[in-house]
């Protein structure tokens, strides 16, 4: 009697624990999803705001944006004539009997200058300088919020970034004040990046960017792969939900980020070239984050793709008995998947396959799920060893032409 009572009761237990097991899982494969998109925006925020390289790509963008320049263009006028009294300087220059036409002259020069100022942006040269200014007062903000200097000035309690050489490079061109350089306060052109009294908060935030934009990915994958764990009897299940979560999570930042950028755009934006150039502003400012969200759907396709193929559906099944002479050569399976990732770090359909972490976590996931695929084709099929490599494109070809081939057991 003490032997069936032990027999019932691990019959009664088993299901219970297979229930925990199953719940678990599930509970897992939520969490997945939900720490896969927070880790894509951690990662977005870390590389758009703390990487200068990040940053000055942006910038390249923005200034040979049209609606961005001319906003660019716009404030660096708005600096000249906010500085200097271009009128007085006028009235100062024309004859006596001319001189009430200062005014109006002056008004006149304001729309030559911004012309002047769109056209001054256009030359590569002053691009580049645009661009080494905006990645050079990155470097120095960086410095600041990582306490390792105070090169950024501090002016009337906000850090500032200075186009002042922008702006005399205008008024050199367009000469309507003689030595402007001279003229100018120190102050001119002066960019606010922020209030220093938020320096403290803005140094935690960075250093909490840094950290979750580093590993918060590293507890995506190791919570996915528990799930997988947790259940031994559903894992195609639980990896064809993992999928299906991440695609999920992927379009879910895509929507958001498209709904806010239309919110900012219509609603906190007045209309006019300022809209378009805020509009294009989020578009760029924002690619790395469509990028990431193309990433994890793609790695979502991949993923349903294997568990289609290691599934027990109809379709599956025949796809892996044909292609079991090709997963039957370890050379071919492998190399394909070598083949691959050369091919799609070629064609870089995002930037994330640019990088060397996503590149290796990626290779190394997919030579396991090819390695899982080929260890059951071979169980299932394994006279597949005994076809020709090319046994499935001579039976494809065959199919092709309304032929019947001879199909493997």
């Amino acid at each position: 009697m003490t032997a069936e009572t032990s027999a019932e009761a691990a019959s009664i237990a088993a299901p219970a624990a297979s229930r925990w097991r199953v719940y678990t899982a599930r509970v897992l494969i939520v969490l997945t999803a939900i720490l896969a998109a927070l880790s894509l925006l951690a990662g977005y925020v870390r590389y758009q705001a703390l990487d200068t390289p990040t940053v000055e790509d942006a910038a390249a963008k923005m200034i040979t944006n049209d609606a961005i320049r001319s906003e660019i263009a716009g404030t660096m006028v708005d600096q000249l004539y906010a500085n200097v009294d271009v009128a007085a300087t006028l009235r100062q220059d024309l004859p006596v009997d001319q001189r009430r036409l200062a005014a109006p002259l002056a008004g006149a020069f304001r729309g030559l200058a911004e012309t002047s100022a769109d056209r001054l942006l256009e030359r590569p040269r002053v691009q580049a300088a645009w661009i080494n200014s905006v990645g050079t007062a990155h470097e120095e903000l960086l410095k600041l919020l990582d306490d390792r200097g105070t090169a950024i000035r501090t002016t009337n309690g906000v850090v500032v970034l200075d186009l002042k050489p922008l702006v005399i490079q205008l008024g050199d061109r367009i000469a309507i004040v003689g030595n402007l350089a001279q003229k100018l306060p120190p102050d001119a052109g002066a960019i606010q990046i922020m209030q220093a009294d938020q320096l403290r908060q803005a140094q935690r935030l960075t250093h909490l960017l840094d950290i979750l934009g580093r590993f918060l990915w590293l507890v995506t994958l190791a919570v996915a792969a528990i799930a997988v764990w947790v259940a031994p009897g559903r894992r195609r299940k639980t990896l064809r939900s993992l999928a299906i979560g991440v695609i999920v999570a992927g379009l879910l930042v895509l929507i958001v980020r498209r709904a806010a950028g239309s919110y900012i755009v219509d609603h906190l934006v007045a209309a006019g070239t300022t809209r378009d150039a805020v509009s294009a502003a989020w578009d760029i400012l924002t690619s790395l984050l469509v990028d990431g969200g193309r990433t994890l759907v793609g790695v979502g396709v991949v993923l349903l793709i294997g568990t289609w193929l290691a599934g027990e559906t109809r379709s599956g099944r025949a796809s892996r008995r044909e292609i079991a002479p090709l997963l039957a050569r370890w050379e071919i399976a492998f190399g394909a998947v070598i083949g691959f990732m050369i091919l799609l770090v070629w064609w870089g359909p995002t930037v994330q396959t640019h990088r060397w972490q996503f590149v290796v976590v990626f290779t190394a996931l997919l030579a396991l799920g090819v390695w899982a695929l080929r260890k059951l084709a071979l169980r299932e099929y394994p006279d597949a060893r005994n076809q020709p490599a090319t046994a499935p494109f001579t039976r494809a070809w065959h199919a092709l032409r309304g032929e019947h081939a001879a199909q493997a057991p």
